[in-house]
Parts: C-alpha cells; structure tokens; sequence
C-alpha cells in the first residue's frame, strides 16, 4: 500500500513515483496513449487516465476530479478530434484540462504540429465539432506546448518534457509506505496514541465526576431478550456436536459476566465464564436430555459472542481496559465503566427488607 507525501524535504532519500494523469480523446490516439505511457513507465511514473474509468458519461466526473487530485502532473493531447461531450458540450479532454489548471497542477500540452495531415477518420467531420476543437487547441497553446507529428516523437518529447517539469517544479509524489513510515513518524505516531489513552482516561473520569453513571437505554437492556447460539461437543455421547440456541435477558448476560469485569478481564476467560453460565442455564431447562453427556464442551460462537460485546458497548456498560501488559500479552482486556459498575450493583446487590 502506498502512502500519500503531504510535504517535501530536501534532504530526504526516499524512492518517489510520481502519478501524471494523461488528458486526450481516445479513439484517435490509442497508439499515441500507448507511446506516452510507456515513456511513463520508464520514468517509474505511475500513469493515470481514462484506461481506468468506463464509457465516458457525466456520473463519473467525481471520480476522474479525484484522480486529477492525486496527480502530480497532468498531460494533454490534442489531435484531430474533440472528443465526447457533456451535455453543456464541453469535451471531457477540456473539462479535465480545465480542471488541472484551475487545481494549480503542472500542466504539460502537446499539440499536432499539423492537424491538415491528420487522416480524415481520425479528424472531427462535424462543423460544430471542428470549430470547438479550434478553439481547444488555441486555448491550451496559449500555454507552453510541444508539437508532435508521430506516436514515438510524442513520446519523446513527453519524457524530455516531463523530466524538465520535475525538476522546475518538483512535486510530492508517492512512496511505499513502509519508506514513509519513518522514525520521525513512528514518534510522532506513538505521542498520538499517548495523547489517545489519556484523553479516553480523562473522559471516562469526567464522565463519572459528572454522574455519567447511567447506561444509555436506548438500545435493548435489563429483561429485553437476545438469542445466543452456541455449540456443545462431548467425549462420549453419540453425537460428536451440536448446535443450541438459548435465550437469556440482558440483565442474566450482565449478571453473569459483570463480576469478572469489575477489574479488567481477558477476553477468553470471560468467554468461558459465559459459556460455564449457559452450560448451568442448559441443564436446569425441562426436560433436558444433556444429563449424561460425558465431558461436555461449549463454545459460543463468534457471532453470537460479538453480539453481547456490541451491545454492551452500546449500553456504556463495558470498554477496553487500559492496564499495561506484557508484550506477549496479545489478548483484548474488558472492563466495567463508572456506568456498568453501578448498573451491576443495583442488579446484584442484596437490599434490606422493608420494615413494616
């Protein structure tokens, strides 16, 4: 994948690839297209233009304006014929050129030295055609251009081109991104996420300070019933697996797990007190016939395990923990927010009597 370069140093070795973005009608310059972008790839350009859009239509103006963007430079070519036309007719060659100009992007044209000799299959036969073409060309000769008579002295005179503008008027350009990615950069990136963890700590204790200790009940919570599907295997028993679905409510899934959370708690080991939870919760349902199966297994799928996270989130019940570990700690750590913690509470704790 590469990275994007937002800013330039004079002293900086990495290997850039500049994108130049190739502006023409199509049908009358294929080979002309061909020779240009070979002499682009030899620069170790990265070509861009309308090879990677479908049929021309007015949808994909957004598009092409983005990878005019992306570009470092752009090239138009004008030859014998206009071109398609939008229905304000202006060609989409002139639009793009139009385009490059305003965005303030190098702009390098080349021309037909003489546009009399073109073959008349490649040349606009219509009189309105024709004379805005004219007027196209007049328009980009007003600028610095380059003529050209054949498809290999276009490509010539692309590359000295090309070369020159480089170095007159050096742009970003693209680079790999593991070059991007350098020490400067991973300081800084590591500072952002420093930045990140506090930020989150300061919210979480100015949420509590603030009495940010209710959940968010607009979403499904306390006797509210969810679905969980889980899968049950055991050594002897005949079947070797099998799927169960299970219902439980949102204060049961708190219940069972809110405890283990009160300090931070691996993923997999709540996983496994869920799953101990509902292998209790399978038995004790009518008429069961799990009694004798002989060194039970059950597992939660990933699904339905994504499901309780998703909405416990959502709720404001649980986050991520944010104790250190050890490097080869690579497990997700949950713990209760201000707001959790006092939700388990009031669902948990044992009030006393009333007295008459």
């Amino acid at each position: 994948m590469a990275a994007r370069v937002l800013s330039v140093n004079a002293q900086t070795t990495l290997d850039r690839r500049h994108q130049v973005f190739v502006s023409s009608t199509y049908l009358d310059l294929v080979e002309e297209r061909r020779a240009i972008i070979q002499a682009l790839l030899e620069l170790d350009c990265i070509p861009a233009g309308m090879e990677m859009f479908p049929a021309a239509s007015e949808d994909q103006w957004t598009l092409i304006r983005e990878v005019i963007d992306l570009s470092d430079y752009y090239i138009v070519v004008v030859g014998g014929r206009y071109g398609s036309v939008t229905s304000d007719g202006v060609s989409f060659t002139e639009m793009e050129y139009d385009y490059a100009v305003a965005k303030g992007i190098p702009v390098l044209g080349f021309v037909h030295s003489d546009p009399g000799s073109i073959p008349v299959n490649m040349s606009e036969i219509d009189a309105t055609a024709r004379v805005r073409l004219d007027a196209f060309r007049a328009k980009v000769m007003q600028r610095m251009v380059k003529e050209y008579r054949t498809a290999e002295e276009l490509a010539s005179v692309v590359s000295r081109g090309l070369v020159r503008a480089m170095k007159r008027n050096p742009r970003p350009g693209w680079v790999r991104g593991d070059q991007a990615m350098t020490d400067a950069v991973r300081a800084e990136v590591a500072e952002l996420r420093a930045a990140l963890a506090q930020a989150e700590q300061r919210r979480t204790e100015l949420a509590a300070r603030d009495g940010g200790n209710e959940i968010n009940e607009s979403f499904e919570h306390g006797s509210d019933e969810v679905e969980l599907e889980f899968v049950v295997s055991h050594g002897t028993y005949t079947r070797e697996s099998q799927a169960v679905e299970l219902e439980f409510t949102w204060d049961e899934i708190v219940d069972a797990l809110g405890p283990s959370m009160i300090d931070e708690a691996a993923e997999p080991a709540l996983r496994a007190t869920f799953c101990s939870y509902a292998w209790k919760y399978l038995l004790e349902i009518p008429d069961s016939n799990w009694d004798g199966a002989a060194a039970p297994r059950m597992t939660i799928t990933n699904d339905s395990w994504g499901r309780i996270l998703v909405q416990l989130r959502a709720l404001g019940i649980i986050t991520t923990g944010s104790k250190k570990r050890t490097v080869s700690d690579k497990a997700v750590y949950w713990t209760l927010t201000p707001a959790g913690d006092e939700y388990l509470v009031r669902l948990k704790a044992t009030k006393r009597p009333e007295t008459a």
